[in-house]
């Protein structure tokens, strides 16, 4: 490496002894604008030739770079692919258990609105919305018929009826700090 350096200043002082001479020998000055601008280019030659060996030698290293970043790429498709595959399927599957469940709850005699499924990992959750709401039997019923058909586990499996949808919407509210008296909330301001 400091071989080909001090070869490339060697060759830059060459350059300029050389320059300075030609320019000193030609007859007339009418010239001297072509003789400056050709050694100008050749001094951008000489100048980019340093560049020029780096990129011999980077070309190995851009084609290695192009080869690993491919093959990264490759691999990153290959998994996007498969993740996406897997969340297809796995959205499938949801829409499927919750059309069973929907003729499960029809053919027991249960008004189901709505029925939500989700899938993580191993564990199957569901959310059954129906309209009336159940008898114990017949909730204990439903509960062992989705564990025993899906999987789906009592403690992941939450049945809200008409009342029970009112009542959490009536038990929310809403948040944020209440001011009363001469206290803000949190605020300070100029008095």
């Amino acid at each position: 490496m400091k071989e080909s350096f001090y070869q490339w200043v060697k060759t830059l002082a060459v350059f300029y002894i050389l320059f300075s001479a030609v320019l000193h020998l030609i007859p007339d000055s009418k010239y001297e604008r072509y003789i400056r601008s050709f050694m100008g280019l050749l001094l951008i030659y000489i100048l980019c030739t340093p560049v020029f060996a780096v990129f011999g030698r980077g070309s190995e290293l851009a084609g290695i770079f192009s080869d690993r970043y491919t093959q990264e790429m490759q691999t990153l498709e290959t998994e996007e692919a498969e993740n996406l595959q897997d969340f297809y399927l796995r959205e499938g599957y949801c829409r499927e258990i919750e059309t069973e469940i929907a003729a499960l709850c029809k053919k027991n005699g249960i008004k189901l609105t709505d029925a939500v499924v989700h899938i993580e990992g191993e564990t199957v959750s569901a959310v059954l919305y129906i309209e009336e709401k159940l008898a114990e039997e017949q909730e204990r019923g439903l509960n062992d018929a989705l564990g025993r058909n899906f999987g789906i586990e009592e403690k992941n499996c939450q049945i809200m009826d008409s009342g029970d949808e009112q009542a959490a919407m009536d038990s929310c509210i809403a948040g944020g700090t209440s001011s009363d008296g001469d206290r803000t909330s949190g605020i300070e301001g100029k008095q």
